[in-house]
């Protein structure tokens, strides 16, 4: 799953702003080459399967008519549907000292051979200094007859461009939607304050047009699919437009997107300030992220819960954990949503002895090793905790019939701070004897927020918090 635990938050990012101009239709003509050889190499091209509606070619083919350029790789397929033409996708890849890495380009034949119309719809280039990803586009099956092409940038505004294949074979530029930001807008339902945000009903939805200036797709550019809809407009006494954007299920490589709505601070240009999530599910590899029970008050403030859920497979702790933060927002004077954390919540349902024990019993081969001894797992992290951060671990220790498993606190230079047993066997054994091994290092409190409220550990029945010093204790 790309960009997993960092850029959570970035998966939902939109944004407004200017349109770019498409780029032209561009590649050499092959109207010149023999046309019975193209017919015949037209013939013996594979169909082209699509993934989600994305394109893209599986094989590679012989070049035909497109043996014009220097390339490492090519691959050729031709569209499926019952059209008068022939449409051809061809991709390119490209020495790794070329700037661009890659090329797709779509073309149309007469199926008697004779090239058509030509259009670039996929390219990876690489920043002049540095050799970092500068753009990347591919095309997606839009309809039968619309080639969308998406374009995700390392600077500025993601966007997507759309090409429509005419009954004669030609390749026509679908241009961006034009009016102002003030029109846009009014495509909002205007809701009332104080509003609670829930699940989208779509039916009675406006989508979002691909082609409209005043929006940009950012980080979910490389959904499979965006179904973008108008979920609403607020706007509170001195505090910028606030636009609500509900969008439905989506994929990307692994990383599911369930229904969600977000938020966006605009400026009355139509840029934005800052957006947050309010409502949805994002999951993948073992871990889920949700948004619930948002409201945005009177003034402007929004208050939703974050919450982390993990299953534990991937981890020595094996226990299906969620942390839950109670979060306030509120706009300061540049638009930005600045966070207070009224709570945090880390609840572990099914906590027991056995539990532990089984842990014990699942880990014993690495437990009874000299060097493997110990085990220690970082449980949840409250950096929001200042003047320092604060790591809650988990350690499990093991020595001939000894067992050991404990919660403990650090701070950012994993200072252990406190220690709170679960299961110590056999029970006389000195606990406070055994040294839990903390490699030297630093975790430095960020991003630095405005935590007001209790930190809470539910095991099960019991209830443990911790204090502002890392300490556990019980309310």
């Amino acid at each position: 799953m790309k960009h997993y635990l960092p850029l959570l938050t970035s998966l939902f990012l939109f944004a407004c702003g200017a349109p770019e101009k498409g780029q032209q239709q561009t590649g050499t003509d092959s109207s010149s080459t023999n046309t019975a050889e193209i017919k015949s190499w037209l013939e013996k091209l594979p169909v082209i399967k699509s993934e989600d509606r994305s394109l893209y070619v599986a094989s590679e083919t012989t070049p035909g008519p497109f043996n014009d350029r220097k390339y490492e790789h090519f691959a050729a397929g031709k569209l499926a549907g019952d059209r008068k033409f022939v449409a051809v996708l061809a991709s390119y890849e490209f020495d790794s000292n070329n700037p661009v890495l890659s090329s797709q380009l779509l073309v149309t034949f007469t199926p008697d051979g004779k090239e058509l119309a030509r259009q670039e719809v996929g390219t990876l280039r690489l920043t002049a200094a540095g050799g970092s990803e500068d753009l990347r586009s591919w095309p997606v099956m839009f309809n039968d007859t619309t080639i969308e092409v998406r374009e995700a940038r390392s600077t500025g505004r993601s966007q997507v461009r759309q090409y429509v294949l005419t009954a004669e074979g030609t390749i026509q530029a679908v241009p961006m939607e034009k009016g102002s930001f003030e029109e846009y807008t009014s495509r909002f339902p205007a809701l009332q304050l104080p509003l609670a945000v829930g699940n989208p009903v779509f039916a009675k939805l406006r989508e979002v047009s691909h082609l409209s200036p005043w929006f940009s797709y950012e980080e979910v550019i490389g959904y499979d699919k965006l179904n973008i809809y108008h979920y609403g407009k607020v706007t509170a006494p001195g505090k910028p437009l606030l636009l609500l954007y509900a969008y439905g299920p989506a994929n990307d490589d692994g990383a599911d997107l369930d229904t969600a709505v977000q938020v966006m601070a605009c400026k009355p240009d139509g840029s934005i300030t800052d957006q947050k999530t309010l409502y949805g599910r994002l999951s993948g590899e073992g871990i889920e992220r949700h948004w619930r029970n948002a409201e945005i008050q009177q003034d402007g403030s929004i208050t939703v819960e974050e919450s982390n859920l993990n299953d534990g497979e991937m981890a020595s702790w094996e226990l299906t954990s969620t942390e839950t933060r109670l979060i306030t927002y509120r706009l300061d004077a540049a638009g930005k949503f600045q966070p207070e954390i009224r709570g945090i919540t880390f609840a572990v349902p099914a906590y027991s002895l056995p539990a532990l024990k089984a842990i014990f019993e699942h880990n014993k081969e690495q437990l009874s090793k000299k060097e493997g001894e110990h085990i220690t797992e970082i449980l949840f992290g409250i950096q929001d905790r200042m003047p320092f951060g604060i790591l809650v671990w988990v350690h499990f220790y093991q020595h001939d019939q000894q067992q050991l498993a404990e919660l403990f606190t650090t701070d950012d230079t994993r200072k252990v701070l406190d220690r709170y047993v679960l299961y110590n066997y056999p029970e006389a054994s000195a606990y406070q004897a055994v040294k839990i091994p903390m490699e030297t290092g630093e975790d430095k409190a960020h991003p630095v927020t405005n935590l007001t409220g209790p930190v809470t550990i539910q095991l099960a029945a019991t209830t443990l918090q911790v204090t502002p010093e890392g300490k556990f204790v019980k309310p």
